[in-house]
């Protein structure tokens, strides 16, 4: 009676085994998520400053060009606009932090590599490296964190550099997990291929770091100008306040501000589109 029959020790085995799946499932939820998207809360909060700043800037240009706020709603709609170009400049900002905190992380995994550590071991000791240089909550910090739980649950090194590169989008990261696989199959020098990869991303990045440099200047005189137009016509409003009233008057006047407005939205585009550069 006491005794337990083969099915039920069978039944129990299989609920422990498939607990235990469950766990590590669990476990590595972090790692396949870890680091590829800021949180929501952060999004909506960046979104509405944005927004924010878009309204005040129409309502600037409604009172600027017509004399009215109200004019200023028509230019809503452009925020569609606003935001895309945005969000093109905050991921080619974030696209050169990552590739520069990655170099970064190379260099930690050679010099581990250097001092005896295996791979494993060295994304480990590469994780308390980068804590020194980046927050814990940076992006670099956060996915190293995945990663050391993505070993300790027995993933193979190939795939955790794979879902790495596929996370942060870099070509040289998918570059180095392919050639991680390739050295790892056929019995290759892995710190000769970090050191390599380490010095084609270093180079990339010192060449972004001068261009960006070079352009700096050059997008500051383009401000510049571009403030000079509205700063006349905030010249002309406090301190002569009739001089324009011509332009501010009847369907001719406002025709001819609607033009000039958009005369000055082209030059504008112009300007940003000569001192921008693909990087």
């Amino acid at each position: 009676m006491g005794k337990s029959t083969p099915h039920k020790k069978e039944g129990k085995y299989r609920r422990k085994k498939e607990m235990g799946e469950k766990k590590k499932k669990e476990n590595l939820l972090p790692w396949i998520t870890a680091g590829k998207k800021t949180s929501k809360k952060e999004k909506l909060s960046s979104i509405f400053m944005l927004a924010i700043k878009y309204i005040f800037l129409c309502l600037a240009a409604g009172m600027l060009l017509y004399n009215d706020f109200r004019f200023g709603l028509c230019f809503l709609p452009g925020f569609l606009i606003y935001y895309n170009q945005w969000k093109k400049r905050e991921n080619a900002e974030e696209k050169y932090r990552r590739m520069v905190a990655f170099r970064d992380a190379l260099t930690s995994l050679a010099a581990c590599l250097e001092a005896g550590y295996a791979m494993e071991n060295a994304i480990v000791a590469a994780k308390r490296d980068l804590e020194c240089l980046y927050s814990e909550r940076s992006w670099i910090c956060m996915e190293f964190a995945a990663m050391k739980r993505a070993v300790e649950n027995s993933i193979p090194m190939e795939e955790v550099f794979r879902g790495f590169a596929v996370r942060s989008e870099l070509e040289d990261a998918a570059g180095f997990a392919e050639l991680y696989a390739t050295a790892k199959r056929s019995g290759g020098d892995l710190l000769q291929i970090i050191r390599s990869t380490n010095t084609v991303v270093s180079d990339k990045a010192e060449v972004k770091r001068e261009i960006r440099t070079i352009l700096t200047a050059k997008q500051l005189e383009c401000k510049v100008m571009r403030m000079i137009p509205p700063g006349i016509l905030l010249y002309f409003q406090v301190f002569s306040p009739g001089f324009l009233d011509l332009l501010y008057r009847g369907v001719l006047g406002r025709g001819v501000m609607t033009i000039l407005f958009l005369f000055y939205l082209a030059l504008a585009w112009l300007m940003g589109r000569i001192t921008e550069i693909e990087m």
